[in-house]
């Protein structure tokens, strides 16, 4: 009951807000430095197991694939994504696993050729919200400045190429 309500007040009130106050969720939109910092300060496991720390991103260029093994757009994006890391040496690439059992987002991974990417498993959805990711597939394009995009949706190969020279190149 409580859930009820707290979800139709969240709606009355953004049925409110001025429209030039609430942010269009398909446009990218690069956040301040300070967010960044927060986005990244997490530690997870990878689907392999091994230790990984958000801050470990910081003053890089990176592309982070949002990804779910339930997902069945993210089936046909994958191979693309791993397309561009393999044409992109400049740029570190990581999927970030969430929504799933670790058993299945590891047969995900190896089924649809996301092994050559570290593919971190976001268990609790905290790094999606980090991130302002709502559902997969969602690219963000991290900056060495600090700044981020995040772009929801699949893509076309052309669409990502075009997508990570206007982000990050």
């Amino acid at each position: 009951m409580l859930t009820a309500v707290a979800a139709v007040c969240l709606v009355l009130t953004a049925c409110g807000a001025d429209p030039e106050d609430t942010a269009d969720a398909a446009a990218p939109s690069p956040e301040a430095s300070q967010e960044i910092s927060r986005a990244l300060l997490f530690e997870a496991e990878t689907t392999r197991g091994e230790a990984f720390e958000g801050r470990s991103l910081a003053e890089t260029t990176a592309l982070l694939w949002f990804w779910s093994d339930g997902c069945a757009e993210c089936v046909s994006q994958a191979p693309l994504v791993v397309a561009a890391a393999d044409r992109h040496d400049d740029i570190d690439f990581f999927g970030l696993a969430g929504r799933g059992e670790p058993d299945d987002l590891l047969e995900f991974e190896m089924t649809h050729g996301l092994d050559a990417l570290p593919n971190i498993v976001d268990e609790h959805g905290l790094i999606w919200a980090g991130f302002g990711v709502i559902s997969p597939p969602t690219l963000v394009f991290v900056r060495p400045d600090g700044t981020h995009s995040t772009v929801p949706g699949s893509m076309t190969e052309h669409e990502l190429e075009l997508a990570i020279d206007e982000e990050l190149g």
